[in-house]
């Protein structure tokens, strides 16, 4: 799917707008044959420096079983509708791009697990707007560019 397929859309999505004050959410993980693996909550506080161009994202996800994940972005504007991201488990940069009502976002990540180990994952999140405040996101994880049944 491309981005630019979204370039007429509305609400238009802005990482800067959407990512700043307090967020919630849920989340399920499916095998790619289909079936619940997992559920969780997330919680998330962000803020924008608009002095830095910056915004401090940090996301936590509780999952049903009780392990928990917190994910710290900084996100930076890079140029027009692109954005990276930085945070201490990601390997590089996460790359983001939006047009109208949809922001693409991909990463590599050591994706801590509840045994305490880490997998080398790689997410990519589509956010789509749906309303001034709400926001829809899917997202597939894959190792080696494969889709996979989350080990989370």
């Amino acid at each position: 799917m491309s981005i630019d397929s979204f370039k007429d859309t509305v609400p238009v999505f802005r990482p800067e707008a959407f990512f700043n004050g307090e967020l919630e959410g849920w989340a399920t993980l499916e095998s790619p044959v289909g079936g619940l693996q997992r559920r969780a909550t997330i919680r998330a506080s962000g803020q924008y420096d608009q002095a830095a161009r910056e915004i401090r994202f940090t996301e936590t996800y509780t999952f049903d079983d009780g392990h928990v994940d917190t994910i710290s972005w900084i996100i930076r504007p890079v140029g027009e509708n692109k954005y990276e991201g930085k945070e201490r488990t990601v390997e590089g940069k996460a790359q983001g791009e939006c047009a109208g009502c949809a922001f693409h976002w991909s990463y590599t990540r050591d994706t801590p697990q509840k045994d305490g180990g880490t997998t080398k994952l790689n997410f990519d999140d589509w956010f789509y707007m749906i309303d001034g405040t709400g926001c829809m996101v899917r997202g597939t994880i894959g190792r080696l560019g494969l889709p996979l049944p989350s080990p989370m």
